[in-house]
């Protein structure tokens, strides 16, 4: 189970790395190689000088990002995958070149809408409203620091670039917020039919009154159990069990105590047998039990341990009533199918019975 659960955790740790990985390369490359030929054009305010230094510090946090990652320090986090810091991250690095552009800053910022598509359908719709915002209001700062130094040759223009984006953003974060409400009615719809789907196979193996495997399962659960006893795996014991007088019980405390009677058995079967061993219903008040042992032995002192602990129950319906048990307790011989098995427990239990009921039979293969 632990084993499992480690390959999911690192699978899932794969799956954000590469996320992250393309959104941070690929997105970092475009950014940079827009921002570039704009510096070819004469259009990046500063030249060469300014245009290294700051994108050596831009990819800088971009590969700090990833290396975060990839020391798994992100699974400390609240949200590992680091969505929202990584979507401000490079909102901040789209503003910080745009302080240093004369011309295609709109085209540069509009890489925000890129990003706001990495986030709409990994974080909620506040976050993305503070992306949003984020990005206006840093777009609305740059222009008007930009303006107050006099380094706008074109401030209509300017302004009506930031109004679009606005407009463009707004629109986003109204759809952004539609495929949100959609997501979160998907994921609760799959949430539900994990847990019909989980209810329709607890149907199909359990039974529905006392939690044990049922029949059929059961005997699936034998084959398999006989099979890996005939290559010596260990060695399986098989005990029919059936509860005395049960009818009678039924007859004078009522079907409902009844079944109060058999949930109590399958709890002590919970209790009493081991973590390998299994008990199943077969119907009414017969039970099999299958346990993994090392001799005979074992397994009838593990049974008797169980028939005690049925002996010392009381019921507040019923404080003078003792629940006792037959049972037909055998092992399984090399070469036995599961049927001929049963026929020699079910034989054994018929021996119980005739004994005098309250007791348990062994025998060995024949």
């Amino acid at each position: 189970m632990h084993g499992r659960l480690a390959t999911v955790t690192d699978r899932r740790q794969a799956l954000r790395l590469r996320r992250l990985a393309f959104s941070l390369l690929m997105g970092g490359a475009a950014h940079t190689l827009v921002c570039w030929l704009i510096l070819q054009w004469g259009f990046f305010r500063g030249g060469a000088a300014v245009f290294y230094p700051l994108f050596g510090t831009i990819w800088a946090g971009h590969l700090g990002l990833l290396l975060f990652a990839r020391t798994g320090l992100n699974r400390r986090l609240k949200n590992p995958a680091m969505t929202e810091p990584v979507m401000i991250w490079c909102i901040v690095t789209l503003l910080a070149s745009a302080l240093y552009l004369d011309q295609g800053r709109l085209a540069v910022m509009a890489f925000f809408f890129a990003i706001l598509h990495q986030g709409v359908f990994r974080v909620r719709r506040r976050q993305v409203a503070r992306a949003a915002a984020l990005a206006v209001a840093g777009y609305a700062l740059v222009l008007l620091y930009l303006n107050a130094r006099g380094d706008l040759a074109q401030p209509l223009l300017e302004a009506g670039q930031w109004l679009l984006f606005s407009l463009v953003t707004l629109a986003m974060v109204l759809l952004a917020s539609e495929i949100t409400t959609i997501r979160l009615r998907l994921r609760e719809r799959n949430g539900q039919l994990a847990e019909l789907l989980e209810r329709i196979q607890d149907l199909a193996v359990k039974d529905e009154l006392t939690g044990l495997y049922s029949r059929r399962h059961a005997m699936e659960l034998l084959a398999k159990a006989c099979g890996q006893a005939r290559r010596g795996a260990f060695l399986l014991a098989v005990g029919f069990v059936d509860l005395d007088h049960f009818k009678r019980i039924n007859d004078r405390h009522g079907h409902l105590f009844g079944d109060q009677v058999l949930v109590r058995f399958a709890e002590l079967t919970r209790r009493y047998l081991g973590d390998k061993d299994m008990a199943a219903r077969l119907g009414g008040e017969e039970f099999l039990i299958m346990l993994p042992v090392i001799d005979m032995e074992q397994a009838l002192t593990s049974v008797e341990r169980l028939m005690s602990a049925l002996r010392a129950q009381r019921f507040m319906a019923a404080p003078a009533l003792e629940v006792t048990a037959s049972v037909g307790l055998t092992v399984v011989g090399h070469g036995e199918s599961p049927d001929e098995v049963l026929v020699r427990a079910d034989r054994l239990l018929y021996q119980a019975k005739a004994a005098g009921r309250d007791r348990i039979i062994t025998a060995g293969p024949p």
